[in-house]
């Protein structure tokens, strides 16, 4: 008897340490690593990047799970995915309805949900979705069945669809999105989440998003927590630096939000060439190696990118990711992929107002 009784308390501490070892503060964790292949596990979702491009990995929409590889965009806050006649030009994952036993039907509305790059046109549902092993019922989600014209950039992509994690007030379809329903449905401990992008060149480097926390491993110091405003949460930026060189850009102050749903850093076009011609990047990548590095700074703290993170090279073609926004009358910043590879981003819904909060990646 006390032979088994010793086996029964080693085996819960075993289970204990497991339990332990595949969680972040008992947080939702979806791993984020980089290759050719995803997996599917209770405790996360794998995600590959494109090209260095943008960042996606798995969901599972239905019951039994239809599983589809989304972009978590915090540009955005709907959810869709492929469905019906989607004539992608790349293989995608398409949803169907008649082999679920959680759809509802909602009016089948139809909606047309537009982005930088592209629009989807499609009709509203209701399903059960599962976002790195937690299960969010009746979530309102978009069946994208076509595009405006045959040349749309969504039907040539690799991924499936997009999950937005912007504010809830972006929704083009007045629901709630997902990250508001983890909430709501108590899904998660604290009402934060945080995003870890890693460099391609560095050794097994992959990504991680936290619902629920943070997890240490990912960054370095204190994280420097800024109130945000508006529909895109935008903040302060108040410098910017390449190498020594003050720019006296944002000197008074400018408009900056963070979107994990873009693979460049945008400004007004008058800014972004001054900087790029400060930068002095060589198409051809002869000076790579020389390249400085660009500094942000935000609520007195500076944030730096490497070339690494800001030059674009394919083979001997080397592009900035400094580009200037094309929109009319938009003078804001938007810190996409080259901002959140070297800064680690979190979420911070904890207070009366939202805040967002930045720590070196590593």
């Amino acid at each position: 008897m006390n032979s088994l009784k010793f086996q029964r308390v080693l085996i819960a501490s075993f289970c204990f340490f497991l339990l332990q070892s595949y969680a972040v503060q008992g947080l939702v964790r979806i791993g984020l690593t980089m290759g050719n292949n995803t997996s599917f596990n209770k405790n996360g979702v794998g995600m590959i990047t494109s090209d260095e491009d943008i960042y996606y990995g798995e969901i599972t929409i239905g019951t039994p799970g239809q599983r589809f590889t989304v972009v978590f965009d915090t540009g955005s806050s709907d959810l869709w995915v492929p469905s019906g006649n989607w004539k992608g030009k790349k293989p995608h994952n398409l949803y169907d309805w008649k082999r679920s036993s959680t759809f509802r039907p909602t009016g089948r509305k139809p909606v047309t949900i537009t982005y930088g790059t592209g629009s989807v046109i499609g009709v509203l549902s209701l399903e059960t979705v599962n976002v790195g092993g937690t299960t969010i019922t009746g979530q309102n989600f978009t069946e994208g069945r076509s595009t405006p014209t045959d040349k749309d950039p969504l039907l040539g992509e690799t991924f499936d669809g997009i999950l937005g994690l912007g504010n809830p007030k972006l929704s083009v379809t007045r629901t709630s999105p997902v990250w508001e329903s983890m909430v709501k449905q108590g899904k998660i401990e604290q009402k934060i989440f945080s995003i870890w992008f890693g460099r391609s060149k560095d050794s097994g480097a992959g990504g991680e998003i936290v619902f629920g926390g943070k997890n240490p491993a990912h960054y370095t110091g204190e994280h420097t927590y800024v109130p945000v405003s508006g529909v895109r949460y935008f903040f302060q930026m108040n410098n910017i630096f390449v190498g020594t060189i003050d720019t006296k850009k944002c000197s008074t102050g400018c408009q900056v939000f963070v979107d994990s749903g873009s693979s460049s850093i945008r400004g007004p076009p008058g800014l972004i060439a001054d900087i790029n011609g400060k930068i002095g990047a060589e198409q051809k990548c002869s000076n790579l190696e020389k390249l400085p590095d660009v500094t942000f700074t935000i609520s007195g703290r500076s944030f730096s990118i490497s070339p690494r993170d800001y030059i674009h090279q394919v083979d001997n073609y080397c592009t900035s990711r400094f580009q200037a926004e094309t929109e009319a009358g938009v003078n804001y910043w938007t810190l996409g992929l080259p901002f959140m590879r070297a800064v680690h981003t979190v979420y911070d819904y904890s207070l009366p107002n939202v805040h967002i909060g930045f720590a070196k990646s590593v």
